[in-house]
């Protein structure tokens, strides 16, 4: 994995830096990260987790355009981020998805 500029948020499954977002464990099966640039993503929500949208759901596809990295603690979660991509758009549930939401939001706005 390669951090390109200062860390602003790192949890263990998810890593913001000046250059994008790096998703932990996204590929399946081997489990090797994902990194997106904020200057490849059209939108950022937040969703709540219930129980047909993907909180029991620790890897992989609820919906065919949507991907879920790993994350064994998902269960336990309530909220995930949502990113607006050209076709899959990734959901991950970091542990504050809120502050992940905003700060990826600042820098889409500072990349454009």
């Amino acid at each position: 994995m390669q951090i390109n500029g200062d860390v602003v948020y790192d949890d263990g499954l998810v890593v913001l830096d000046e250059a994008g977002v790096t998703l932990r464990y996204y590929y399946f099966p081997v489990a090797t990260a994902k990194f997106v640039p904020y200057s490849k993503i059209r939108a950022v929500d937040t969703a709540v987790l219930g129980m047909w949208n993907g909180k029991w759901r620790l890897w992989g596809a609820p919906w065919i355009d949507q991907w879920l990295p790993l994350d064994v603690k998902r269960p336990t979660k309530d909220t995930a981020v949502v990113l607006t991509l050209r076709r899959i758009s990734p959901i991950f549930t970091p542990d504050d998805p809120e502050r992940v939401a905003q700060l990826i939001r600042e820098r889409m706005t500072a990349s454009t």
